[in-house]
């Protein structure tokens, strides 16, 4: 999979969603009909769908006759995982672990805190074993 060039719009993402979520190629108009939101139209999905190609997120997979006419249709070339973890080192490169950290804490509550710190102490026995052995 292709490293993500940067991030996405809301709509962009939304594009993607929709390819992510779908284990075949779309056509523009297949993505609008997926889609459950309403804004996002087939004129609203040809603008998007070009940024997409340029930023290297989908490609062309071929064309396919509709009606007098012919359609591309288009599959993602990275995996929402791997843009997830790009966006999450991009956010760490700019903020740092310790401001990642802080605002997960702020916006969690009490019990999904005290699970995370478990996960984190799991986390840090796990690695200081690995370490040393």
């Amino acid at each position: 999979m292709k490293k993500s060039p940067g991030g996405l719009t809301d709509r962009e993402y939304k594009v993607m969603d929709v390819l992510w979520n779908n284990e075949k190629d779309l056509t523009i108009n297949e993505i609008s009909e997926i889609s459950d939101d309403p804004k996002l139209t087939v004129a609203c999905i040809a603008q998007v769908i070009p940024r997409l190609l340029k930023k290297e997120f989908i490609h062309v997979e071929k064309f396919i006759p509709v009606n007098t006419k012919y359609a591309r249709t288009f599959l993602a070339d990275i995996s929402r995982q791997d843009y997830m973890e790009d966006e999450l080192h991009r956010l760490f490169q700019k903020t740092g672990i310790k401001a990642m950290l802080s605002t997960l804490v702020q916006i969690n509550s009490q019990d999904e805190n005290d699970a995370l710190f478990q996960d984190l102490e799991t986390f840090i026995q796990d690695y200081k074993r690995t370490k040393k052995g």
